[in-house]
């Protein structure tokens, strides 16, 4: 009889995972509250739990008797898949080390009380009143704690303007809890990419450069390129911060999505954002392109409870993925990509088509694809990555 293997999610970032676990002879089964997800067509099976609700899934974990259970890219899910693997006694990281890695009050409150780099900060609820912010240097951001793909993240400039971004954050916030916290300006581009943790050591870390549409969104990048551009040094600080928030929280195994920044008041690296699962927007897949590490494997493996091995990987160039968006709300008449982009395309990972709606760019969850680029030089990715708007165009009905 075949494992069962439950998965959480079932979105386009999903399918390969699926796929890759059917060919590894296991029984995929599928939970997500979309029943329209395209990742429940090509499951085994498909429940239509949400997959933030702890005690659903683990009442549908119990009944199915699955033998490993995971998510990939998923933050919401994250916690619901440590939450069980730990109740069913299954292979998983411990839940409260997956809590506070997903919900940023406690993150930073835990950053604060181990001595590790952390902005000035302050949580709140809903109801209360916003004070003890004197003393903060303004610009701020607030987020809500609880969300991803900077839904709801507002940069606010003026004391008198955060309650009107607060409201903008709870309503993207599940347990109705923001953060206030000061903007740290980075020097040089933000960090991010995934890494990889096995009993405890981080084994693999590859990070790459944010990059801003900030005619649209300025917290939402449209891509990153990798490999990043900041010095060793620098990416040493990366390193030494991450290990040490791992060993203190307790994440044993597994992958991990971060963002990161080089302050440019004071040269410290200060950990922004950081996830119990890989990266959204093809971000492992990208990776495996330009290293070679093949995290999918690897989490389906810890997943189920087989050795782990081979870490070994190697830079091959210059890669990117690129975030197909729009700046304006409207109906989708055609998506036209340039012969200089689809040249360059590895895999193309189109999700909204003529007729659809979509929103302008204020969030991950607002893109029309991605697309992931190998390039010849350094040079020709940044000429594309900073002029992809140009390169390609989302034409809408009555534009």
């Amino acid at each position: 009889m075949k494992k069962k293997l439950l998965i959480l999610g079932a979105m386009e970032m999903h399918v390969p995972l699926i796929l890759r676990a059917k060919k590894l002879g296991l029984h995929t089964i599928t939970c997500d509250y979309l029943p329209d997800n395209p990742g429940h067509k090509i499951a085994d099976e498909a429940f239509f739990d949400s997959t933030t609700d702890l005690e659903a899934v683990t009442e549908l974990a119990t009944r199915l008797k699955v033998d490993g259970v995971m998510t990939y890219n998923s933050d919401p899910a994250a916690p619901t898949a440590a939450y069980v693997a730990e109740k069913l006694k299954l292979p998983g990281n411990p839940y409260h080390a997956v809590k506070i890695m997903s919900e940023k009050d406690l993150f930073r409150q835990f950053l604060r009380e181990h001595d590790l780099n952390v902005p000035r900060y302050k949580n709140f609820k809903a109801g209360d009143d916003i004070k003890g912010l004197e003393e903060f240097r303004f610009p701020v951001i607030v987020k809500p704690v609880d969300s991803s793909g900077s839904k709801g993240c507002t940069v606010v400039d003026t004391p008198h303007n955060v309650f009107a971004a607060s409201l903008q954050a709870l309503t993207f916030s599940r347990c109705n809890r923001f953060i206030v916290e000061e903007y740290i300006v980075p020097r040089g581009a933000q960090l991010h990419g995934d890494g990889f943790v096995k009993d405890g050591k981080i084994v693999f870390l590859y990070l790459g450069d944010h990059h801003f549409d900030a005619n649209v969104n300025n917290l939402v990048p449209y891509s990153t390129t990798y490999p990043t551009t900041h010095p060793q040094d620098e990416f040493e600080q990366c390193i030494a911060q991450l290990q040490k928030f791992m060993s203190l929280v307790g994440f044993k195994n597994g992958g991990f999505n971060v963002e990161l920044r080089i302050s440019n008041a004071n040269g410290k690296a200060y950990i922004i954002d950081i996830g119990a699962r890989n990266g959204g927007n093809f971000t492992p897949k990208i990776i495996e392109y330009a290293t070679g590490f093949n995290f999918m494997d690897k989490a389906i493996a810890l997943a189920m409870g087989w050795p782990v091995t081979d870490f070994k990987f190697e830079q091959k160039g210059f890669f990117s993925h690129l975030i197909l968006h729009s700046r304006i709300d409207g109906i989708i008449d055609k998506i036209e990509i340039s012969e200089e982009i689809q040249k360059r395309t590895l895999e193309s990972h189109i999700y909204l088509h003529k007729g659809d709606h979509i929103s302008a760019f204020l969030g991950a969850s607002s893109a029309a694809g991605v697309l992931l680029m190998r390039y010849e030089s350094k040079e020709i990715m940044d000429h594309v990555v900073d002029n992809f708007n140009d390169l390609y165009s989302i034409k809408l009905i009555d534009q």
